[in-house]
């Protein structure tokens, strides 16, 4: 296990002290980390117990002349690598069915906690990896009981992401070297590598460092930075919203600072002050640190000239600081603030500047240094390239043949060799050096960079053989010709290619570019925020003075990294809104196109919401900030959208692994081809025989094997199978974000472009999800209407559901609470949130002391279940009134009395039927709603769409939805599980969401970062149903992408099955032959036109959707298949041609494949 100790360090004198004890302990087995504080003469150890104990560490410390005590340990949190495997039991009806599933279960090996539950019919056992899932049904079945897995889940210690930059990728063969070796590490789980944007997602054991990290990369032959701090990930605790991760650098401390009084005063502030989770202060060589889990101990290499954009020089750099905020409690310019007021002369400058990340990725994304690198390389090697050619072509003409400088070596060859050599050793340093790592790594690793230093060192080691060669015979016949114009052409051709190649990858990032020159780099901000409050309440002066007082309020203009919560920024037109925020003054037109998709500009005044980096309109806005930083809309919009062009679709990953089998198998084939031409010429065919190409050579039969091998090498691309996959990504999901569809990387993109059925949430999703009240019928009580609505309503307020605000708006009004801050005079205890069902809590009335009431509000199955008796005494009522209503209808019951109901309606988004017609006619796909409503509600909602009362999923809780998305993968798939989308508001449909091979979100454009959801959909303001048709837009980008992917693959293949064969000579009896140099150009034109391939993405227009009611429901093919999830059916089969095959292999193998429909019952048992 992991652990960490403390230790008490007394003697040490200054920072050589403490580096000492730091590497001692390093040098220990088992160690993992280890910082000691000259200050407060205290060591941490981070420390693997099973490796090395405290006594060592003690001994250690005293070995280095040291006294130290030991002042405390603590395991950090871990998990015990077991599996927690949930499973779904059928048959059970009372306590003594459950007892025996649970003691047949114990007594299993490996099974260390058994909880199995009557109600729920759901078991869950924790259990080792060694035990299986299949013996776990086996003996639930054993018991004679019917079991299902639903879940099996690894209870694995923490999981960490680390983002990281790599430098010098140039194919496929290079991520997958990268991949495999960080995959192959001992504690690295996953590696997502992408050469587009030369970034990789690693996730990770807590053991894995960044400079472990950093090694295997380089290892590769690669250069490796981080990027940003480690994230934890999976069951590990996620760091808090209000918490922010600040790195600042000092400047100003000298000789004439008191270092101890800095340190001092520094670590008080940090120590003291509520704001602060955890720091790391790395200072004159001694480092502080806080005993804080959020403490962060990744350091970032200061940079002078990156300080900040109005800080003077400094003298002397010291180091830096790093420190978790509460931003709740302070902002980040109040802690810059406070810090500089520490010690006159030292100042804290922000070095994760947000302007300047955002511009270093911009270069990034745009390849500005390859494109210059590039560019310059062959305008080089062409100024080197073409006198070579010249002289090579012109060698044996006039004086040129007979310039001998000494016998055998002449003027000509050393002019050609000088320029040559220049090429060979400037611009092919950067493909020699992979080499070596090629070499030093065994042969491994090998990309196209090793085909084109192989080709050119053949070709200039050949060409100083023929000079050696001319030398030693004395050679006066004239020049020898070499091959020095092919090694510096197949240069100036690689380079060019490598230079349009880069230009066209910065333009597939064009979306990713826009969002991230959104950010504004200053702020203009009101200077004293509390007057400004006070003239904003003043607003029953006349206007006139108002927008008086408001111009003449004063401002200061600070960079945006300082911008806190509160805040009032203005917006000037034409200016860029700084952070999220609500406007407090002013109306304007806000131009969101880039982040939200949505066209037209939006109309904003006092009380609405604006997304930092849109562009404001014709007039000035007064916005009080509410989300900065990491937390805006528009930083996480960044943040999926970057992600998203890493993750890698499967179809990539074979790819690579081709790629990386690739180089080597090309070396073998050039081999191959080299001995083959060798042997047919010197040994198998007479001369005579031989096509004429090689006997037109003056160099000989062996100089044209040579050649032949030469090109066989430099032909072969595996860049553009590298480039298929990751270039139509990178362009499909940023024509996706440009229309407001956020899509989680390729493999998203794959799913979405095959599935079978798409099931929708109801309310929220196809409906507004803004309810209202219909009709309300109380029945005679005790209690008055007042007080009814006061204890419904101050219920409600603690429900985030469409019924809860609906009820909590109308009880309000009832009550005549107009303002917003109004609030229900009750008190509130015991709240409970009944999900599916309703809520429930203790209610105390204002004028009726001492006595809680016991209030339930929810929905007609909270009534059946809980409430049984009143449920059968009204069920005559309610069938023919509540039951056969097409509204909503949620009841209320005060200390087991029935009270009354309460009639909710609900509307749908315009453009949703269209929508749904969309899907069903055009795209083909089954089409269902799943929803906790009433039947009859859902069926009256599904007719209105035109979807078959069949596919009506009614009364569903939310943890039941998931399991309908499982028995759909079943029951409509025959050898494989179909395909099943679901589209959801994402918040109580995460189960579902993450069961469904392809989870959609509509955001409501507060909280995008859903994690359950593979897909964002992201609504504009002017239209509440732009939504909805960005579900048509995702499944079409993820068509047209995918197909993308696919042709850029076949277009590889293709270009290397034909090119190949020319380069190996395979068409010579037809004098048909292909010079390295013509090999050349083709392999730098076949991965540009790759990349030039998925450009043509850019062109996707959104489908026309229109309605299409007027198509009769014959042309659908067969409805959803009716699934009952609660009970064992016999289900008749059918055999049915299967849609998403034909679409996916209509062009291939049309109708050759037909697979089973698995029909049911009706559903109407789940209700």
């Amino acid at each position: 296990m992991i652990s960490e100790a403390f230790f008490q360090v007394s003697g040490m004198t200054c920072g050589a002290c403490s580096s000492s004890v730091n590497e001692a302990l390093a040098k220990l087995p088992g160690v993992v980390e280890s910082s000691v504080s000259l200050i407060t003469e205290e060591a941490k150890v981070v420390y693997n117990d099973e490796q090395v104990d405290v006594a060592e560490l003690s001994n250690s410390i005293k070995d280095c002349g040291f006294d130290c005590s030991l002042t405390r340990t603590k395991g950090l949190v871990k998990g015990n690598g077991s599996v927690s495997t949930k499973v779904s039991i059928e048959g059970m009806t009372c306590g003594a069915c459950s007892s025996s599933i649970t003691e047949a279960l114990e007594k299993l090996p490996n099974v260390s906690n058994v909880s199995v539950s009557l109600i729920t019919g759901e078991g869950l056992v924790v259990h080792t990896p060694e035990l299986t899932k299949n013996k776990i049904i086996e003996t639930i079945e054993d018991c004679g009981f019917d079991a299902r897995v639903i879940s099996s889940t690894s209870n694995s210690v923490k999981g960490f992401i680390t983002r990281a930059h790599i430098k010098g990728m140039t194919c496929g063969a290079c991520t997958a070297s990268v991949s495999e070796a960080l995959e192959n590490f001992p504690g690295i789980k996953k590696a997502s590598v992408s050469m587009v944007t030369e970034d990789a997602l690693i996730e990770h054991n807590e053991d894995i460092t960044f400079d472990i990290i950093k090694d295997i990369i380089e290892g590769c032959g690669f250069e490796c930075s981080q990027i940003g701090a480690i994230e934890e990930i999976g069951d590990a605790v996620f760091m808090s919203d209000s918490l922010n991760e600040v790195s600042l650098q000092i400047y100003g401390v000298n000789d004439e600072v008191d270092l101890e009084e800095v340190s001092y005063n520094l670590e008080a502030f940090l120590k003291s002050s509520p704001a602060i989770m955890g720091f790391t202060v790395m200072l004159g060589g001694a480092t502080l640190a806080s005993d804080d889990s959020y403490a962060v101990n990744h350091p970032i290499r200061a940079n002078p000239n990156n300080a900040g954009e109005n800080d003077p020089t400094y003298d002397e750099l010291i180091d830096e600081c790093h420190i978790t905020l509460d931003d709740t409690l302070m902002g980040i310019r109040d802690l810059v603030e406070s810090l500089n007021s520490i010690h006159p002369g030292v100042e804290f400058f922000i070095s994760n500047s947000i302007d300047q990340s955002h511009t270093a990725q911009l270069n990034v994304l745009k390849r500005v240094k390859e494109v210059k690198y590039w560019k310059r390389s062959f305008f080089l090697s062409l100024a080197c390239g073409l006198p070579v050619i010249i002289l090579n072509r012109l060698q044996n003409h006039g004086r040129l043949k007979n310039i001998m400088l000494f016998r055998g070596f002449y003027l000509v060859t050393l002019l050609e060799l000088i320029l040559a050599s220049d090429v060979q050793f400037r611009i092919g340093s950067t493909f020699n050096k992979k080499f070596l790592f090629f070499l030093k790594n065994g042969g491994r690793q090998a990309n196209m960079d090793v085909l084109v230093c192989i080709s050119t060192t053949v070709s200039y080691g050949f060409s100083l053989l023929l000079i050696f060669s001319s030398v030693w015979q004395g050679r006066t016949e004239g020049p020898p010709h070499l091959l020095l114009d092919t090694s510096v052409m197949v240069f100036a051709f690689i380079s060019f290619g490598k230079w349009l190649e880069n230009k066209a990858k910065g333009a597939t990032s064009t979306a990713l570019s826009k969002l991230l020159s959104l950010t504004p780099s200053t702020c203009l901000i009101v200077a004293d925020t509390d007057e400004y409050n006070k003239i904003l309440n003043s607003k029953s002066s006349e206007e006139n003075s108002l927008s008086s007082a408001m111009s003449d309020i004063p401002t200061k203009t600070i960079s945006i990294d300082l911008v806190q919560e509160n805040d009032i920024a203005l917006v000037s037109p034409g200016g860029k809104v700084p952070a999220d925020g609500v406007v407090v003054y002013g109306e304007s037109e806000i131009d969101e196109s880039i982040i939200t998709g949505e066209q037209l500009p939006v109309y904003k005044t006092e009380n609405d919401n604006v997304i930092g980096g849109s562009i404001n309109g014709p007039h000035v806005l007064h916005i009080r900030v509410t989300r900065t930083g990491n937390k805006s809309q528009l930083k996480q919009i960044i943040s999926l959208v970057r992600d998203s062009q890493i993750n890698k679709a499967p179809v990539q990953q074979y790819a690579d692994y081709i790629a990386a089998r690739f180089v080597p198998g090309i070396i073998l084939l050039a081999f191959c081809t080299f001995m083959f031409w060798l042997l047919t010429c010197y040994v198998f065919i007479p001369e005579d025989s031989l096509p004429k190409i090689f006997m037109a050579d003056v160099n000989g039969k062996f100089y044209v094997c040579l050649k032949l091998a030469i090109s066989v090498v430099v032909v072969a691309c595996p860049c553009a199978l590298g480039l298929a996959a990751p270039t139509a990504i990178m362009v499909g999901t940023g024509v996706g974000a440009s229309h407001g569809v956020l899509i989680k990387g390729g493999d998203v993109l794959e799913k979405a472009s095959d599935i079978d059925a798409i099931l929708f949430d109801k309310t929220g999703t196809i409906t507004t999800g803004e309810m209202s009240i219909d009709q309300v019928k109380l029945e005679s009580s005790s209690l008055s209407s007042n007080d009814i609505w006061n204890l419904v309503g101050s219920l409600e307020t603690h429900s985030e559901h469409p019924i809860g605000r609906a009820i909590a708006k109308h009880a309000k009004s009832e009550l005549k609470l107009s303002f917003e801050d109004d609030v229900f005079d009750t008190m509130i205890q015991d709240l409970k949130i009944l999900p599916g069902f309703g809520i429930s809590a203790s209610v105390l009335l204002p004028h009726n002391s001492g006595h809680f009431y016991e209030v339930c509000v929810g929905n007609h199955k909270l009534l059946e279940k809980q409430f049984p008796k009143i449920y059968e005494s009204k069920l005559e009522t309610f069938s023919k009134n509540v039951f056969q209503s097409t509204n909503t209808v949620t009841h209320v019951i005060v200390d087991d009395v029935y009270i009354g109901h309460v009639e909710l309606s609900d509307y749908l988004k315009p453009n949703s039927r269209e929508v749904v017609d969309y899907l069903q006619h055009v795209k083909k796909l089954k089409v269902g709603i799943v929803t906790g409503d009433h039947r009859h509600v859902a069926l009256h909602i599904a007719k209105e769409l035109g979807i078959p009362d069949s596919n009506v999923f009614s009364e569903v809780s939310p943890a039941q939805k998931d399991q309908i998305v499982s028995e759909l993968k079943t029951k409509m798939g025959g050898s494989e599980p179909a395909k099943i989308a679901f589209v959801g508001d994402g918040i109580n449909d995460a189960p579902a969401l993450s069961q469904a091979d392809v989870g959609m979100t509509i955001s409501s454009g507060t909280d995008i970062a859903i994690e359950s959801a593979d897909i964002v959909l992201i609504g504009g303001k002017n239209d509440m149903c732009s939504d909805l048709p960005a579900v048509v837009y995702a499944l079409d980008i993820s068509c047209k992408t995918f197909g993308r992917i696919k042709a850029n693959f076949i277009w590889a293949a293709v270009y290397n099955m034909l090119m190949l064969p020319f380069a190996m000579g395979c068409f010579l009896g037809f004098n048909v032959m292909l010079p390295p140099v013509a090999a050349a150009i083709a392999m730098a034109l076949s991965s540009t036109s790759v990349v030039i391939s998925s450009l043509l993405l850019k062109n996707w227009k959104t489908p026309g959707i229109i309605s299409l009611a007027s198509m009769p429901a014959a042309d659908l093919e067969s409805d959803i298949a009716d699934i009952s999830t609660f009970k064992k059916l016999s289900f008749e089969e059918t055999n049915n041609h299967s849609d998403s095959y034909r679409r996916r292999f209509a062009s291939w193998l049309s109708k050759l494949f037909h697979r089973r429909y698995v029909r049911s019952p009706s559903y109407d048992a789940l209700s």
